[in-house]
This record gives C-alpha cells, sequence and structure tokens, in this order.
C-alpha cells in the first residue's frame, strides 16, 4: 500500500478564464435550459502565455487529469471547486503550466468550461519517487450566474483532498466521549505510544509515517558497501537541494542511516538509526564503519534523505547489505632508503604477526598444483608430489595426453604504490574490492576466478606450447612465435603475462620480506660455467617451495647447479630465460602493458609512462617504477648483487620482455631480472616461454 503525503503549496496561478464554450453554458443556465456538473480538472506543461484562452476547447500536452472532489456554493454566482492529483503513476516530473476545469451540460456533453496559466512561477509536479506520494489541491473559484442550475453533487471516485481529510480529523475530534489517546484508539485511528496509528487490513496496529510535507530529497549517489572483518563500510553521497531552473523545491537537511535485522528498513523508524548525518556528503571519502559484526551474517541497510520540512526518501534504491567476511589486507613496506635486502621491508596491515618464510602465508595465497586441460581442472595434484594427485592416485604430467601440470593462483587483489623512499605492496583475499586492482585476474574487462602458470619451462610439440615433466625446453624462437603456439591450446590460452609476473613477485616480498631472493629461497641452475640449460622436472617431490630440498640438500640451494622452485613454479628463476607478453616499450622508454590483445609493438596497451628515465638503462636494480600497473620494471640500476632488488634489470627503448635469468647469470638472476632490452625479432638458445591460462 502506498503512503501519501499531500503537499501545502500556496498556488499563484491566474484567476480562471471561461471559456467561449463554458459563455455558452453559462448562457443555457440563465435562459433554464441546462445545468452544469463540474467533472474532473486536466493539467498540462504546455506555455500558454500567448494562446487566446477563451477559443481553447481541449488542452495541449496534458500530463494529468483528476476527478473534481467538491463544490460548494461562495455566493450567488459562484462556486468553489477542489480536485486533487498526486504523483502515484507519475514517471516523470513536470511543471504545471495550465490548468483546465471541465463541466458537463444536461445531455451530458463534456466541455472545457474554464483554463487557468501560470509561466512565471510553475508549480512541479515530481515523479514518483518510491513509496510517498505527493500530491496538490487545486481550490478553484468559478463565476456560475445562477448557482441552483449547477449541480453539487460528486464522482465518488475522485480523490479526497486535504480539506477533505482535514474535515474527517475534526469529525473524529468532537467525539465527546471518546478519544484516539490510549490502546482503544476511535475509528481505527490510535495515538498510542509517542506514535499515531492506524488499523490495517487484518485489524493490526501501524505506525503512521507521513514523512512530513512538501518535496522529499533526491535518492543518495554512489552508495557502495565495503566488505571487512567482522565490520562493515558504507559510503555515500548526499542529495543535497533539489534546485530546478533557478528553483529551490527542496532543502536537504539530513540522511538518516538505518540497520535492520532479516530485511531492509522499510521506512526511518523501521530499525535502529545508526547516524543521523546533517553535514552534506560527511561519508563519502572515508564512509560510516560499523564494527563488531558477526562474519558470515547478512546485515540490512537503508538511508532515508529528509527535507527541512520533514518530508522523507523512502525510495528502495537507497538500500544496500552487505556480510562480513574475515578478508584480509597484507601489507609490505619496502623502504629504500635502506639498502640492506634482509632489512628494508617491514610488515603492515593484517601482515603484522605473520613469520616470513611461514606457511601461513600459503594459506592465504591460495595456490595449488593442478592437471589442466582445455581450460579445465583434470584434478589438483599432491603439493608434495605432483606425480600424484590429491588422493594418491598416479598423475600424468609427462605426455601430454592427460593435460599440462600447472599452477593455479585464486583471484586476489593488488596495489603498488610509491612515496618518497618507500614503495608499499598490499594484497587482498576479498575478490571484489574496488581500492584494490584485480589486473592478474582480468582478461579485456572480464574477470576471473583463477589464472594458470605452467610448472615447467614450455615445451613445443605439435606447435602447441606446452607444460611437461622430463622435457628439453624449446628455446630459440621469436616472443611472437610462441605467442602463437601458446593460443594454439585454445581461448585463454596464451605464454606467461606481464600483470602474472608482477603478481608472483609481490607473493614473493609478501612472503618472503627479503629482497634478496637468492639467498633466501635459492640461486637456481645460473652457474656461469654452465652452457645449456637442463630439461624440465626432477623438482616433482621438493615441495612448492624447495622445502624438502632445504631440509635434505641445503647445497642443492646454494651450489647454482639445481632448480630453484618457488610457488611450485620450477624455475621461477635460472636455468633459462622467458619471455614476458603484455609488456612493451614504446621509442620514449615509456612502460605499455596490456591483459589482452599481446602482440609485438604495444598497440592497444596502456601507457604508463617512464618514471623519468631518460636514457636506456641497465645494471643491478635499485628502485623500480612502483605501481601496479609498471610493477617492477626498471627505474634506477645503482644496486648491486648484495644490496636493493640483488637482481640486474633494464629498460630500454621500443623493447619487449623477458624475465628470470639464464643459466650462466649468477648472481644476476633472481625474482627481478626483468630485461625491457630485445627487439620483438630476437631469439637466441637461452629464451624460452613459460605457459599461462586465463
Amino acid at each position: 500500500m502506498k503512503e501519501q503525503s499531500i503537499r501545502k503549496v500556496e498556488y499563484k496561478m491566474q484567476d480562471l478564464v471561461i471559456t467561449n464554450q463554458g459563455q455558452e453554458l453559462i448562457a443555457k443556465m440563465i435562459a433554464g435550459t441546462s445545468t452544469a456538473s463540474f467533472t474532473k480538472i486536466q493539467t498540462s506543461d504546455y506555455d500558454y502565455s500567448t494562446a487566446s484562452l477563451k477559443d481553447l476547447t481541449s488542452l495541449y500536452d496534458v500530463k494529468q487529469e483528476a476527478l473534481v472532489s467538491s463544490v460548494s456554493r461562495t455566493d450567488t454566482t459562484m462556486v468553489e471547486v477542489l480536485a486533487a492529483i498526486n504523483n502515484s503513476n507519475l514517471d516523470s516530473g513536470y511543471y504545471v503550466k495550465a490548468l483546465g476545469l471541465f463541466a458537463k451540460d444536461i445531455e451530458d456533453n463534456e466541455i472545457l468550461y474554464a483554463v487557468s496559466i501560470e509561466t512565471d512561477n510553475p508549480d512541479y509536479m515530481p515523479a514518483f519517487g518510491g513509496k510517498t506520494v505527493s500530491g496538490i489541491t487545486y481550490k478553484m473559484n468559478t463565476k456560475v450566474d445562477i448557482s441552483s442550475q449547477v449541480t453539487l453533487e460528486i464522482n465518488p471516485a475522485a480523490v479526497p483532498t486535504m480539506q477533505q481529510v482535514q474535515n474527517i480529523v475534526i469529525a473524529i475530534s468532537t467525539h465527546e466521549n471518546e478519544t484516539i489517546y490510549g490502546e482503544v484508539g476511535v475509528h481505527g485511528f490510535r495515538y498510542y505510544n509517542e506514535q499515531l496509528q492506524v488499523k490495517n487490513e487484518e485489524g493490526e496496529w501501524t505506525d503512521v509515517e507521513s514523512g512530513g510535507g512538501g518535496i522529499s530529497p533526491s535518492n543518495v549517489s554512489d552508495l557502495k558497501i565495503k566488505v571487512g572483518n567482522q565490520k562493515l563500510t558504507i559510503f555515500w553521497s548526499d542529495p543535497g537541494n533539489t534546485v530546478v531552473e533557478g528553483q529551490t523545491l527542496c532543502t536537504w537537511k539530513g540522511t538518516k542511516l538505518v540497520q535492520k535485522a532479516g530485511s531492509y528498513p522499510e521506512n526511518a523508524k523501521d530499525g535502529t538509526v545508526l547516524v543521523d548525518n546533517q553535514t552534506l556528503d560527511a561519508f563519502k571519502t572515508n564512509g560510516f564503519e560499523i564494527n563488531n559484526l558477526v562474519n558470515g551474517q547478512t546485515y540490512y541497510f537503508a538511508l532515508f534523505p529528509y527535507a527541512d520540512t520533514g518530508a522523507t526518501n523512502i525510495n528502495e534504491a537507497n538500500r544496500v547489505a552487505g556480510t562480513p567476511q574475515p578478508y584480509k589486507k597484507m601489507t609490505a613496506i619496502i623502504d629504500l632508503s635502506n639498502s640492506n635486502p634482509a632489512t628494508c621491508v617491514t610488515y603492515a596491515d593484517d601482515a603484522v604477526g605473520m613469520t616470513a618464510g611461514d606457511s601461513a602465508w600459503d594459506e592465504f595465497f591460495g595456490h595449488y598444483p593442478v592437471l589442466l586441460k582445455n581450460g579445465v581442472e583434470v584434478g589438483k595434484l599432491n603439493p608434495n608430489n605432483f606425480d600424484q594427485f590429491e588422493d594418491g592416485r598416479t598423475a600424468d604430467i609427462s605426455s601430454g595426453d592427460a593435460g599440462d601440470a600447472m599452477i593455479a593462483f585464486p583471484r586476489r587483489g593488488l596495489t603498488i604504490t610509491t612515496s618518497g623512499t618507500k614503495i608499499t605492496i598490499s594484497m587482498t583475499d576479498d575478490p571484489d574490492n574496488e581500492d584494490f586492482e584485480y589486473n592478474a585476474h582480468t582478461r579485456g574487462t572480464t574477470p576471473k576466478d583463477v589464472f594458470y602458470l605452467g610448472v615447467y619451462k614450455g615445451y613445443v610439440a605439435s606447435s602447441k606450447l606446452r607444460s611437461l615433466k622430463g622435457k628439453s625446453i624449446t628455446a630459440n624462437q621469436t616472443i611472437g612465435t610462441f605467442r602463437t603456439q601458446a593460443q594454439a591450446n585454445g581461448s585463454g590460452y596464451e605464454q606467461s603475462g606481464f600483470y602474472q609476473l608482477t603478481f608472483r613477485q609481490c607473493m614473493y616480498i609478501l612472503k618472503y620480506k627479503n629482497l634478496n631472493s637468492q639467498t633466501t629461497v635459492g640461486y637456481g641452475y645460473v652457474l656461469s660455467s654452465h652452457n645449456a640449460a637442463i630439461a624440465s622436472g626432477g623438482t616433482e617431490t621438493w615441495g612448492m617451495d624447495c622445502e624438502l630440498i632445504k631440509a635434505t640438500n641445503p647445497s642443492y640451494m646454494t651450489d647454482q647447479n639445481h632448480h630453484v622452485k618457488c610457488f611450485g613454479l620450477e624455475d621461477f628463476w635460472g636455468n633459462i630465460w622467458e619471455w614476458i607478453d603484455g609488456l612493451v616499450s614504446d621509442s620514449s622508454r615509456n612502460v605499455l602493458t596490456a591483459n589482452s590483445g599481446f602482440n609485438d609493438s604495444g598497440s592497444g596497451y596502456t601507457n604508463n609512462g617512464n618514471g623519468g628515465v631518460s636514457a636506456n638503462i641497465g645494471n643491478y636494480m635499485s628502485k623500480p617504477q612502483g605501481s601496479t600497473k609498471a610493477g617492477f620494471v626498471a627505474k634506477e640500476v645503482s644496486g648491486s648483487e648484495t644490496t636493493y632488488f640483488c637482481d640486474y634489470a633494464s629498460l630500454y627503448a621500443s623493447c619487449v620482455a623477458r624475465f628470470g635469468g639464464g643459466w650462466d647469470n649468477a648472481a644476476a638472476a633472481g625474482a627481478f631480472p626483468l630485461y625491457v632490452r630485445t627487439a620483438s625479432s630476437y631469439s637466441n638458445a637461452y629464451v624460452a616461454a613459460r605457459l599461462m591460462y586465463l
């Protein structure tokens, strides 16, 4: 049932002008050959300022129509006519520039009897804004000459006017022996517990919400809710005043935020008022935070903007719900004023109290090994023995018939910011937090739940790039050739991308809290005397981060003669380089990036600037670009193998990218050797590729 709020407005319509048809009807009444019965009114937003009102027989651009609800004599030649309109079925607002009064003669012919116009300050009828109906009552005095010939009966279907409603209230209040105050009430009305109430169709007492008089404010905007651990934060912009063509139709006074258990609040009293905000946009930026909530339980809220007249907006568009979750925000801060890679990183936010290298980090990241075929998981692999599925069954990760050995990285949000000498890296397991970017888990504009990277460096079979155990790694091909071979596996397949590289580099910094990846996890196959890459495989039982080797053969991690395994990726660095797609530099060394549509020139990519790099650079990286989009592309290179990032990096003009270091790169390899210094036409035996599915 819709609630009604009749607006009290002082109208300034010009006096009614009786039309020629109306004059003819008056003449017939004087002659005693006809009677007049006032039937309805019509409203219009047409500008009649230059029209001849007497000649009108109908109104143009009719917006609304209402039956006459009251006719009463004021003297022998005049009557007062009342009619009410409301916006309950009005889709769009309009200005009432013209009002037409209709009448029927003795033969039931209906004519336009009189017209009134207002061009300077017309009344405004707003569109229906929710459950509250806004209405206007018109009071018209018109000449009839012989009032006895005017029918005073009205159509019972007419909308009652405010005056008639007030008469009903007056009639109720004249009961001498009954009162609306108290539990019993009168005629279905009562004022009880400081609330005016009426009986509904079931005979139950319900509160009356008049919402005040006048026009209510517009809806709030920018409404959103941020989910947190045992908390929710609600953001919104208050509507402010409603001004149309220079006229202030409504003055916003405040907005109430109301919470209700189990369902949305219907009105400002239907629940608990959390805040009655009377400062415009007070919660637009930082939001209103609600704490001590239960994770997993849904909470319902509604905002009720109200005017200085008390008129309240109860539109359902102002509703929002949220379910708190134990999402975390893990943050690592790199202080580049400290060149020591082991001490320059500190934890913040939910990372405070975490232990570097602890398995709790893996629980937060959620990554896992899997056999993937045609973009579908065949089954999860045993993280301590990739030759088996989780349940112990043998997994074929060699032939290629069953699929490819991949590492799945579930959706996480990421931000990288630089302020002065500090780089802040934050990651959240909230899958949809607008404070974060999800570049590694987005394909074009399509969000993805998981991206997959090959456990092994790529092997090409039947012109397709694969990730298989015990294979001679395919190399000596251009980045474009590998791209084509990766895509030959089907839709969603690519070679490893830049945003996915940035993601795993951030994983490394968060988990290990040390920029020297080789001393922290392992050197990899990088001995300077090596002259070729070794085949894939042999690390299947090492764990996800060389756990077994660290415990049983720790010398493997420092002799520069064995694979390194990090986050389940064999040869995360070392053994052989891998091309990185989705990253290109232009002729000004601007960093161009993309998450789809990979190509050699960077066409269609996002330009992230160059961070002030004005000449080709290459050496041990001391400072990266340090943004979410440009990641760890080199910006300054004044470090060494034991300071800052401890890895060699470069940024040249008009080049594509390769990553990780090769079989003889020694200390120059690691988690950060990103070389943007190679032409797209280049191929060499020490550059390979890694399969990706997104």
